[in-house]
């Protein structure tokens, strides 16, 4: 496949951007001279397509990525990744980092003019408010805790009905038939 020019480029930023899906306005904001016949016939070729697909394959991800990410950053641990010799010298083991997948946790990487390096993880806080927002923590309508006392009254309750419900079922006594002829 041949690499895409500069028009058609701008044709898949607009297509996927300000234009919404819609092919004849990306043409035209791409500055081609036939929008309305040339933005359909362009969204087909298999170059323009294959751009398309491929961008839309890389800047999607699933909600419950999006939430498994951000409980990584929010529950993260920078002394996991630590190793300390027996100076108390410490260096980041950045192979584990990735090995682990976790390379979203890193904020920043620096090494300094001394040789020192500094490394600065995503803040925990701003995730925690994101996960407590999608939970309705903040609205009050967080799942209850349950005691454990309210958890054995719960179960007494309970018992105690199907005790009564088993009584309920069984028979009852005979009663005794009339002997003689009913006046």
């Amino acid at each position: 496949m041949r690499p895409l020019n500069y028009r058609q480029r701008l044709f898949v930023e607009n297509y996927l951007g300000e234009s919404s899906g819609s092919a004849v306005d990306a043409a035209r904001q791409a500055g081609y001279q036939w929008p309305e016949t040339q933005g359909p016939r362009l969204v087909k070729t298999n170059e323009v397509r294959a751009a398309i697909d491929a961008r839309v394959e890389t800047a999607a991800i699933a909600a419950n990525e999006v939430l498994a990410r951000i409980a990584d950053v929010a529950t993260s641990d920078l002394l996991n990744f630590i190793e300390v010799d027996s100076n108390g010298d410490w260096k980041v083991d950045l192979k584990l980092v990735k090995r682990l997948g976790l390379g979203h946790l890193i904020k920043r990487l620096r090494t300094n003019k001394d040789g020192t390096s500094n490394i600065e993880l995503e803040p925990r806080m701003p995730a925690l408010l994101k996960l407590g927002e999608h939970y309705n923590l903040w609205k009050g309508e967080a799942q209850s805790q349950l005691t454990l006392v309210e958890l054995a009254k719960g179960l007494k309750e309970q018992y105690d009905q199907l005790q009564s419900e088993e009584r309920d079922d069984q028979p009852a006594e005979a009663l005794p038939r009339p002997t003689g002829a009913v006046q």
